[in-house]
């Protein structure tokens, strides 16, 4: 006996069917996705806080340089054009046990960092923790000098580091400070809340953060501006290395 085939009928409706279910299921695909980029985020930032904690019992116990705009030997990371063929010399490389620079290890992977190639990385240092090489100016309240770890009070409650927004990220400093300016912004990412993200709407979302004591979470946008979680605010006068 010859069998039935299928009518053009059924077939539009299994295809209907077929693409419902898809729609259906690609928002939780796409949830469960971004959950996995978030948790190799905060995993990338908690071997930043281990390799930092190493670097500070090597380095008398100062933390490294916060790596703004002007290049020194110190900065946590050798992000500048110029110094591309030499990321392997940078000091901290070896406390993130490795011998070569890895790339990997400073971008979040939901971040499309090709959208800012001037710093093509994602994890940027509180500038409070590893300031400028020379004393600041007692007028301007944006040099800081690098502090040492025991004269982090609380550090479970201090920020070290941000998974900053590609909208802002421009080096390797985060400028807490700078969350109310209107350019030099410094912000959280919230690229894990949201598929996209929205310069004029800085306290939508959360993002990933590493705090002091090297564990890493997610915070919103007004708990990394509070000055309260800013190293250096309560602790005693930084002195030079």
């Amino acid at each position: 006996m010859r069998r039935r085939a299928f009518t053009l009928v059924e077939l539009l409706v299994v295809i209907g069917i077929i693409a419902l279910l898809i729609s259906i299921l690609l928002p939780s695909l796409s949830r469960a996705r971004e959950q996995g980029n978030k948790i190799a985020c905060l995993s990338n930032m908690r071997q930043i806080g281990n390799a930092i904690i190493m670097y500070t019992t090597a380095n008398k116990g100062f933390f490294p340089r916060s790596a703004a705009l002007s290049e020194q030997s110190d900065d946590w990371i050798y992000w500048q054009a110029d110094r591309a063929t030499t990321r392997d010399q940078c000091p901290f490389v070896n406390y993130m046990g490795e011998k070569f620079f890895n790339p990997a290890h400073y971008r979040c992977p939901s971040d499309v960092y090709d959208d800012h190639p001037t710093y093509p990385f994602s994890y940027t240092m509180n500038e409070f923790m590893g300031g400028l090489l020379y004393a600041p100016d007692p007028g301007n309240a944006d040099l800081h000098m690098r502090i040492k770890i025991t004269q982090v009070k609380r550090a479970a409650e201090k920020l070290m580091f941000i998974d900053e927004s590609s909208q802002t990220i421009d080096d390797g400093c985060w400028a807490p400070q700078r969350y109310n300016t209107s350019s030099y912004k410094n912000l959280l990412s919230n690229r894990h809340d949201k598929k996209s993200e929205d310069k004029t709407d800085p306290n939508a979302g959360s993002g990933n953060a590493l705090f002091c004591d090297g564990h890493a979470a997610s915070v919103t946008p007004r708990e990394a501006w509070n000055a309260v979680h800013h190293p250096g605010i309560d602790s005693v006068q930084p002195t030079l290395p």
